[in-house]
């Protein structure tokens, strides 16, 4: 009895030392992504960190190497040597002074996730006939750790966050190590107590005034080295959105509000009282459209920044005006500098929104004069998100419900970084427009596109104006002498100048002709399904296809090391590769069902940290219940278990592929509760049959094949770095309709597999 009452102990114990220990990986995940996303272009922060994730197979497959040396009690050490590395991690990271060391912070980011592999690998095949448990809290508690890390993010940074883990992965030692082993119990306490210090303290800290070889969209980097601008930073604040920097230049008449060291927003010092200080705003080329008459009264603001677009329409003669901002620490920051801003956001007439720009008018009732978007780019890296930002604020969806909001005299105005993207948004208004019943000339005479006067059409600041009203001749020439006055270039006006066009605007090529004969450029239209406005360049990005080669490479150097390792002692090596690909099939199909989930539901929720959370949190929770529900059923009925739930998968996510952009739309205008609520309803059920295959599989492998469970574990996690990483190539390329579709023919695959394979002798002969 008491013999039974200590191995249950032990079980319990183990069980909170892996939930702890999947928080802990979660966390660091999405932490690493924050803090890539500030030293590095927000292209490689996908590769970086999957490329770090990748080190769970290494380290399994070092579990693997090492299973029949590994003992019970090297795993309280090594969990200790997990806390260690936690908090070199964070020292090294902060420590980079070029961003060009993309190949160094990988490699320091892979050290934590290698250790966790082998601890993970080394637990579950040490315990595998309670799989089922390990695993659930294995889910429940990548759970907590996801919400845990959001929230630590934006209480201690970054950096504080890496620290605090180092503390929670040294209790989770403390868990591993109970039985007698003071030295590491009191190494343990010692390491939690450090990393809570530090991390208080806040002594690991990031200089990014320090960062040589920065790329050009890294703009707080250049201003804070030019010594012309004599730049200061004066207030950084974390979130989990992003890190927002405050920046006083030389020139008091403006201040410089960076998300993640780019995608800079303007601070204008402004005084109601006396307007006429903030009246050289009207000269920009930025201010094109509130100047066009008539002037618009009820304008709404989509990515209000730190307010200069408020204070563009209030110079306008605006009476009414909402600003929309995704980044609620840009809100509470220039509310928290009224004294420079004239309380911008609270004046008199003006509204503002916490939430998704698309997400807003998807949910309003109202007409707008002037529906404004001004660079709408955050370059924020979301965990769980593509290569590439998605950007639902251009899509065609996005542009007809914008017209939809528009009164009868009201427009549409964008400004975009460069000349490229001014035309690619030109033309998917010209799409909008013939989907929405008007001819081809009818679009052509509702547009405008202008530019800020330079020789490089890459840092050309372009405007896109979408008129309700048509374009008369005389209203034309009014603008184009308007255009005149600013310096700036006519690309395209309706009845003055439709050179640029060529044969679209003359009648002799369709639109479709003329978007696909241009090779330089991709400029089709984006949709909800392929959101990618800002991917320009044709195919694949660099970065993405370098990250799929890598992946590819490694995952084939993870089997050969398998093999190379392979005792035909433990099991036939038909059998092992039996399981292997059993368990590669579950990590590749829960990221391609995982993250094209996310981006569906990111409308819904109209914030990309709430869609993390319910998404995944979602599917964790479901996920968590079913391997604790399959721990319940004999060994005998697994097979049949796993074929059940594998089909109840594969089918579950076609019909959401078919019947969710209908739910979701139905259920935009439900206040936030019931929509966080509906979310979750939606995704646990099938959370639970997906959570069902992982611990059942390892329970039926560690009968088959106990020496392989390392190498099984770390199949599925390789296989989950290169089914993420194939999960955004399909969508750019096709879709994420593309991406979940192929995740659930995996899982109709996997129940296959299970009727067929794993329900058969070969792969479980005792049963």
């Amino acid at each position: 009895m008491t013999s039974q009452l200590r191995s249950r102990r032990e079980l319990f114990r183990v069980a909170g030392a892996v939930m702890a220990l999947a928080a802990v990986g979660l966390a660091y995940e999405v932490t690493l992504t924050r803090l890539f996303s500030l030293i590095f272009q927000y292209h490689y922060v996908f590769l970086i960190v999957s490329l770090a994730v990748f080190g769970l197979g290494i380290g399994a497959a070092l579990g693997y190497l090492t299973r029949g040396r590994a003992q019970a009690g090297a795993l309280g050490p090594v969990a200790l040597g997990l806390s260690a590395a936690l908090i070199g991690t964070a020292v090294a990271l902060a420590a980079i002074r070029s961003a060009s060391l993309t190949g160094l912070a990988a490699a320091i980011g892979l050290v934590p996730f290698l250790v966790l592999g082998w601890l993970n690998a080394t637990i579950f095949g040490r315990y595998a006939p309670h799989s089922a448990l390990l695993y659930g809290a294995d889910l429940f508690g990548a759970a907590l750790g996801l919400a845990a890390s959001l929230a630590l993010v934006q209480t201690v940074g970054a950096f504080g966050s890496v620290l605090a883990l180092a503390s929670v992965v040294a209790l989770a030692a403390a868990l591993l190590a109970w039985d007698g082993r003071r030295a590491v119990l009191l190494a343990a306490g010692t390491l939690a107590v450090l990393g809570v210090g530090l991390a208080a303290a806040d002594v690991v800290r990031f200089d990014p005034a320090a960062l040589r070889d920065a790329p050009p969209d890294k703009t707080m980097t250049h201003v804070l080295r030019d010594p012309a601008a004599r730049a200061e930073l004066i207030d950084t604040r974390w979130s989990a959105f992003a890190r927002v920097d405050l920046v006083r230049i030389a020139d008091e008449a403006l201040r410089y509000v960076f998300t993640d060291g780019g995608a800079g927003s303007v601070m204008v010092r402004y005084d109601p009282a006396n307007p006429d200080e903030a009246a050289w705003l009207e000269a920009n080329t930025d201010n094109l459209p509130f100047a066009i008459a008539p002037r618009p009264r009820r304008v709404l603001i989509l990515g209000a920044g730190a307010g200069k677009d408020v204070i563009q329409a209030r110079l306008a003669g605006a009476e009414a005006i909402t600003a929309v901002e995704i980044n609620p620490t840009m809100v509470a920051l220039t509310n928290d500098y009224a004294g420079y801003t004239g309380d911008v956001f609270r004046l008199p007439g003006v509204t503002t929104i916490v939430t998704d720009g698309r997400n807003y008018v998807e949910r309003s009732n109202a007409e707008y004069d002037l529906i404004y978007l001004n660079l709408v780019y955050s370059q924020a890296a979301t965990p769980g998100a593509a290569a590439l930002a998605e950007n639902y604020i251009f899509t065609r969806e996005a542009l007809a419900a914008y017209w939809d909001h528009l009164s009868a005299e009201g427009r549409i105005g964008a400004v975009t970084h460069n000349g490229p993207e001014g035309i690619r948004l030109f033309l998917g208004a010209l799409d909008m427009l013939q989907r929405e019943g008007y001819s081809l000339r009818e679009a052509l005479d509702r547009v405008t596109l202008t530019a800020r006067r330079t020789t490089d059409p890459q840092t050309r600041t372009t405007v896109v104006t979408v008129d309700r009203a048509p374009w008369t001749p005389e209203r034309a020439q009014a603008l184009r002498d308007l255009i005149a006055g600013r310096g700036m270039s006519i690309l395209y006006i309706p009845h003055v100048n439709e050179q640029l066009l060529g044969g679209l605007a003359t009648g002799d090529v369709t639109l479709a002709q003329y978007i696909a004969g241009n090779e330089e450029f991709n400029y089709f239209p984006t949709t909800d399904d392929r959101p990618f406005f800002y991917h320009l360049q044709p195919g694949l990005p660099d970065a993405l296809a370098t990250l799929l080669r890598a992946v590819i490479a490694l995952g084939l150097l993870y089997v050969m090391v398998v093999i190379i390792a392979w005792n035909p002692r433990q099991a036939a090596l038909g059998r092992r590769a039996a399981w292997l690909g059993y368990f590669a099939l579950l990590g590749a199909g829960f990221m391609l069902v995982e993250i094209p989930l996310i981006q569906r539901f990111n409308l819904l929720l109209g914030a990309p940290a709430l869609a993390l959370i319910a998404v995944i949190g979602g599917l964790l929770l479901g996920a968590s219940a079913g391997s604790l529900l399959s721990g319940r059923v004999p060994l005998a009925r697994l097979p049949r278990l796993v074929t059940v739930a594998a089909l109840a998968t594969g089918l579950g996510v076609l019909a959401g592929a078919a019947l969710y952009p209908a739910l979701i739309a139905r259920a935009l205008p439900l206040p936030l509760a019931l929509r966080l609520a509906l979310t979750v309803l939606m995704l646990a059920p099938l959370g639970v049959a997906m959570g069902t295959a992982f611990p059942s599989g390892m329970r039926l492998a560690g009968v088959a094949d106990p020496g392989g469970i390392p190498a099984h574990w770390g199949a599925n996690a390789v296989a989950s770095t290169l089914g993420s990483t194939l999960a955004t190539a399909l969508a750019m390329s096709y879709g994420f309709r593309a991406a979940l579709l192929l995740g659930a023919a995996i899982y109709l695959v996997v129940a296959l597999y299970a009727w067929g394979v794993i329900g058969g002798r070969h792969a479980v002969p005792q049963l």
